[in-house]
């Protein structure tokens, strides 16, 4: 028993003695350029925020500052931490975490529904004193990592063999946990986050080398919502909560037309009008100063374009362009179908998230309460993109480090 202990704590002592050492070997594997470009956008968003929180009724813009700046430190810890852990992506162990992860978010979810408060017309957050956790934020996460998984299943083992035959394997009841989350957010109602995990599912499933008649399938459900929409539009505006997300609809068609409810839109049309091209310079906002509600978060980018103008938001466009090109290129290069469609995953969740934010600010799609990645103000939303960013990177690591090995063969 004695000689078991001591090679117990041998073997506990080798373990914290190598792990500086793993941890240097780890860190050569790191995408430095897009770790940098997340940091850049990170205190370019710290900025923003401080100057868009300069005549806010919640809050001073110093605390604003020192909260998203608190944050962002936080999200590139969670990215480098994520990052530094030796993850077998193929493991059992994974995909169990992977199920708790999704279905965590679901009871998370399913709490925020029952017990949540009431924000901007819509359910969807958990506080924990001042402290508020968006589940939604981090079950579009947990969704990923969840169909990249059981998408990779079906393409490599799309047969199981009993007594000798092989069987089709079906995997519908993989959509049920999703299903679920999904459900529960389109109920809240935010419209927006159904949206975008609709779209996240669409998009894996077609990356994963979907079949005809599963596209076929795909096309026949998006016509069919299509269709039932205008037949159940008397039954929703009777739903609670639902008649402020309808008068989003209605602001769209014409904000001038919907008083209230367009005013948003109007002020964001104005900010980006005052801005033009070049911008009125930094900390010069004009609809910041009480006519723009919550600039911080949402319509940050409508400041952005008035003081910094429509050169800054290209600049910043062509930034996420950069890092969603370089998701996309690691993932076509490796032959690793769940780390290929994980990062498929990650890369159109920033893109959609990007078009469905951007488009409400410039008045192309209603407005839908998602914030503009890394840049809006919120802990939830950073918190989950550095857990997010730290998945691409751990993953980007495993294919430069096998890389490595191979050019070393």
């Amino acid at each position: 028993m004695q000689a078991v202990k001591k090679r117990r704590r041998g073997r506990l002592f080798e373990t914290i003695r190598d792990t500086p050492k793993r941890v240097r070997e780890k860190f050569k594997y790191l995408d430095l350029v897009l770790l940098l470009l997340i940091i850049g956008v990170l205190v370019f968003g710290v900025t923003m925020v401080y100057s868009a929180s300069s005549n806010m009724n919640s809050g001073s813009s110093t605390s604003f500052l020192f909260k998203q700046a608190f944050f962002s430190v936080i999200s590139v810890s969670a990215m480098l931490l994520i990052f530094s852990v030796d993850i077998n992506w193929s493991s059992t162990k994974i995909d169990y975490l992977i199920s708790v992860f999704l279905a965590v978010t679901d009871i998370g979810l399913l709490i925020a529904l029952v017990a949540g408060p009431v924000t901007s017309g819509a359910k969807g957050w958990i506080y924990i004193g001042t402290f508020g956790i968006q589940p939604v934020e981090y079950f579009k996460v947990a969704m990923i990592l969840w169909f990249a998984k059981r998408f990779a299943r079906n393409v490599v083992n799309p047969y199981k063999v009993v007594k000798g035959i092989k069987e089709r394997v079906h995997y519908y009841k993989d959509f049920i946990a999703p299903g679920i989350g999904i459900l529960l957010t389109a109920l809240m109602p935010d419209l927006g986050g159904a949206l975008i995990l609709f779209a996240l599912v669409a998009i894996i499933f077609l990356t994963s080398g979907i079949r005809p008649t599963g596209l076929i399938t795909m096309v026949g459900i998006v016509i069919g919502v299509l269709i039932m929409v205008p037949v159940l539009l008397p039954v929703l505006e009777k739903l609670p909560l639902m008649h402020y997300q309808l008068l989003r609809f209605e602001s769209y068609i014409d904000p001038w037309k919907t008083e209230d409810a367009g005013h948003q839109l109007i002020n964001s049309y104005y900010a980006i009008s005052n801005g033009g091209f070049w911008g009125r310079g930094l900390g010069n906002s004009i609809q910041k100063a009480g006519y723009l509600p919550e600039p911080n978060t949402d319509f940050i980018m409508a400041i952005v374009g008035e003081e910094l103008g429509a050169a800054w938001i290209l600049i910043i466009l062509a930034v996420f362009g950069f890092i969603i090109w370089r998701l996309v290129i690691y993932a076509v290069k490796t032959r690793n179908m769940q780390i290929r469609l994980t990062l498929y995953g990650i890369a159109a969740y920033i893109g959609i998230q990007i078009l469905v934010n951007l488009g409400g600010v410039v008045g192309v799609v209603p407005i839908t309460g998602v914030t503009f990645p890394l840049i809006s103000y919120g802990g939830s939303s950073l918190i989950s993109w550095g857990i997010t960013f730290g998945i691409a990177f751990n993953m980007i690591g495993v294919l430069k480090k096998n890389e490595s090995l191979r050019e070393r063969e």
